[in-house]
């Protein structure tokens, strides 16, 4: 409540830490440094993690669930996957204690002198809101036109595998915001993309209109992919990549008792987990025996399948041969005569760039369009997301990375070039999974890997592995090793993580996080 007092004892604020104060339902976050005593919401804007619990790394404050990075100084957002700066609050110190007065501070006004009059941004993902809300947070005041062909306003697209399939779930639960387009003086418009012509800065519309601005940012993102399987136009069958695919999965499984999940990726078991929470019974099908084996290794993908199994998903390996029914889903026929009961079919095969209505530009072996690091297409046009390959940093590899909070730190990016910030996009990727009750974090990237260095036990899902090439360590995962996995995605952003073999030594990266830079 606006004007409340919250005090703490400053001995309770370790200095270089911070502790959360609290006064009947309200809280505040006290951070404690060399600078004195500040106070900031004790909320991520993000989700609502207790930031508490989140580590400090350098002049960073990260959130434990999804590693939204804020200034310990003002609060200002520096990483996504929060789209809002911390409210801060003013402090004094009354002897021996630390007391804020919860009437939030003002938030700096900027005004930014944009060499742009008019943004046009394709698309309403995660990269496009991300650029929108960058604009304006830094204070550009020209005119934005969003342009996508879902009807809805801006969701998050994180959350249609996980907690929105275990219940009935309204859609306006994932809305970004309430009211998107009028709260970010954007101008929406609700139409299917056929073209864009980077050399013309213009894109054409479904209908005939052709649109055109000073900047455009493209980012169409990704389409679910369906293989030609026989019956896959049968009722019951779905794939789950949009909001309107998640309504109608979600509408289904209200009537259905059992579901086949074809495919173990992140999508594919995300959704069986919170299937099987909502009480069908799940089958996974996939081709490969350890989920997850050629990209985490044999020891952790084979920990999460266990996990899975134990909270009731069934496993079988295998192809499909076809989805069988008459007029409806009635199971799945495998290559090798097998057939698989389901009332409905989801289809996890992955997900297929959206490049192709981008004139005069070829994709890569990717399927991604290359770029710089600048993620400039052409002058003035850039693009963003899972249709970008840029040039990662940490690895020094091209990557074509389908991940939120990428396509987020994409978007950022691209909003500070259109106001004449120029600088190569240096990003550390990261994403979360929700096995269930279970997150896993990846930070990084490893296109491969030449070994695993493992702490911890994957068997117990309480561990971090290191992900080597040559000598050096360029991706990481991790379940319940919030603070070890923290401090390596901050180290690799700073370009400061010790070699391979000081990790396998038992480096202590917090430590070497929690210095300053």
């Amino acid at each position: 409540m606006s004007g409340t007092e919250i005090r703490l004892a400053l001995d309770a604020i370790p200095m270089g830490g911070m502790a959360e104060g609290t006064a009947g339902d309200d809280t505040v976050l006290f951070v404690r440094d060399a600078a004195g005593v500040r106070a900031f919401q004790a909320r991520c804007p993000h989700l609502g993690a207790p930031l508490a619990k989140g580590e400090i790394c350098g002049g960073r404050l990260y959130c434990p669930w999804h590693k939204a990075a804020f200034a310990l100084a003002d609060g200002s957002l520096e990483e996504p996957p929060a789209l809002d700066a911390l409210t801060r609050y003013p402090v004094r110190l009354e002897g021996a204690e630390a007391v804020a007065t919860l009437t939030p501070e003002p938030a700096p006004t900027r005004t930014a002198s944009a060499p742009v009059e008019s943004v046009l941004v394709v698309g309403s993902g995660a990269a496009a809101v991300a650029c929108v809300k960058t604009l304006r947070r830094e204070g550009y005041a020209g005119r934005i036109t969003l342009v996508g062909r879902e009807a809805h306003p801006p969701y998050d697209r994180t959350k249609l595998s996980k907690q929105f399939l275990a219940k009935p779930t309204p859609p306006e639960k994932v809305r970004i915001e309430p009211d998107f387009a009028p709260a970010n003086g954007v101008e929406r418009v609700t139409a299917e993309v056929t073209r864009v012509e980077p050399a013309r800065r213009a894109v054409t519309l479904a209908d005939g209109r052709t649109l055109t601005a000073d900047a455009i940012l493209v980012a169409t993102g990704s389409r679910a992919v369906m293989p030609d399987f026989p019956g896959q136009d049968l009722d019951g069958v779905f794939t789950l990549r949009s909001l309107d695919d998640a309504i109608r999965l979600s509408e289904a499984a209200a009537e259905a008792r059992s579901v086949v999940v074809v495919g173990a990726g992140f999508i594919g078991l995300e959704a069986a987990a919170f299937l099987n929470k909502r009480g069908l019974s799940v089958t996974v099908l996939a081709r490969e025996d350890i989920p997850f084996a050629k990209r985490f290794g044999a020891a952790v993908g084979a920990a999460l399948q266990r996990y899975h199994a134990g909270n009731g998903v069934a496993f079988e390996t295998g192809s499909v041969a076809k989805i069988a029914g008459t007029g409806r889903v009635e199971g799945i026929e495998t290559q090798d005569g097998r057939r698989l009961p389901a009332d409905i079919v989801l289809v996890g095969a992955g997900a297929a760039p959206e490049t192709g209505l981008i004139a005069g530009v070829a994709p890569d072996e990717s399927g991604g369009l290359p770029v710089g690091g600048d993620l400039e297409l052409a002058e003035g046009v850039w693009i963003a997301g899972d249709i970008a390959a840029f040039p990662e940093v940490a690895s020094g590899e091209t990557a074509r990375i389908e991940h939120w909070r990428l396509a987020q730190q994409h978007g950022t990016h691209v909003a500070r070039a259109m106001l004449g910030r120029d600088a190569a996009f240096a990003g550390v990727p990261f994403f979360w999974s929700n096995q269930g009750d279970k997150r896993l974090d990846y930070g990084g990237y490893a296109k491969g890997f030449d070994r695993i260095i493992l702490q911890g036990d994957p068997a117990a899902l309480e561990f971090i592995a290191y992900y080597v090439t040559g000598d050096r360590v360029t991706a990481a995962c991790s379940i319940g090793r919030n603070s070890a996995f923290t401090a390596f995605l901050h180290l690799l952003g700073l370009g400061r993580l010790p070699p391979a073999a000081a990790i396998e030594a038992g480096a202590d990266l917090p430590a070497l996080a929690r210095a300053p830079g």
